[in-house]
């Protein structure tokens, strides 16, 4: 990447990090999008948090993202044929073990952490962003929850537009064959229509061989669809799955 576009990307960094409205905005030789319009400010205190996920009319339009500046040119919406599901599952249950241990003791037992998502399927291709849920008692999620994340370095990010209580947490990963990647944690209550899809969904493409199929050919034809553009690939992997239809069918909205 030229310097002078380095330097511009920094600055507009370091005057509107807590203003982007793309979670994936990133310095890589696709650099595609930087400097767009402001998004909402960070909140950075479980009082705020907890008041915000109290007031859905507010938590509908929030919407706050960072990006993550990779140096070394790292893409962090490239698309793997293969990934390395087993080291990806071990970072994931440690990043679960730490949550738990720094969440208060008291709730600890109230609480679920799972690996879900493409990187929890084993062979399945996608991006090298995992995703988690914590499985909460009760929404919103108590100030301990929230504290927990926070101290670990996790910054909440928005609601799904799947399902307004799940609540999309996100945390850089800084070193290791992860790193300038996100790990994604959605925090969903037993009964959110959005976990039970995604919790589906790999259950039944790490059992079954035709749900696998299925969703893996969705995801190979939407990356050939395209054309590069990451937020294409996203709304399009989900739109040819026969099983993503009928999941969605077993758990319509309420």
């Amino acid at each position: 990447m030229p310097l002078r576009w380095l330097q511009i990307a920094r600055c507009c960094t370091n005057n509107l990090q807590n203003h982007f409205p793309s979670s994936r905005v990133h310095l890589t030789p696709h650099f595609k999008t930087f400097c767009k319009m402001p998004g909402d400010a960070k909140l950075e205190t479980a009082d705020e948090l907890y008041a915000l996920f109290c007031d859905l009319e507010r938590l509908k339009s929030y919407k706050y993202t960072q990006p993550v500046i990779s140096d070394s040119g790292i893409d962090n919406e490239k698309f793997h044929l293969e990934l390395p599901y087993d080291d990806i599952k071990a970072v994931v249950e440690k990043s679960g073990e730490e949550f738990m241990a720094a969440v208060p003791e008291n709730e600890r037992s109230g609480l679920k952490w799972e690996h879900v998502g493409s990187t929890s399927i084993k062979g399945m291709p996608g991006t090298m962003m995992p995703d988690s849920l914590i499985i909460v008692p009760e929404f919103p999620p108590s100030k301990g929850v929230i504290q927990a994340l926070l101290d670990l370095g996790y910054y909440f990010s928005s609601s799904a537009a799947l399902d307004q209580q799940d609540l999309w947490w996100m945390r850089p990963f800084t070193e290791g064959f992860l790193k300038d990647h996100k790990l994604v944690v959605h925090i969903v209550t037993e009964d959110n229509r959005a976990g039970k899809i995604l919790r589906d969904t790999r259950d039944m493409c790490n059992s079954e061989e035709w749900a696998f199929n299925d969703y893996k050919e969705a995801k190979m034809s939407a990356y050939k669809a395209a054309d590069g553009t990451f937020s294409n690939y996203k709304m399009g992997k989900g739109k040819n799955s026969k099983l993503l239809e009928m999941l969605r069918e077993r758990h319509p909205k309420k």
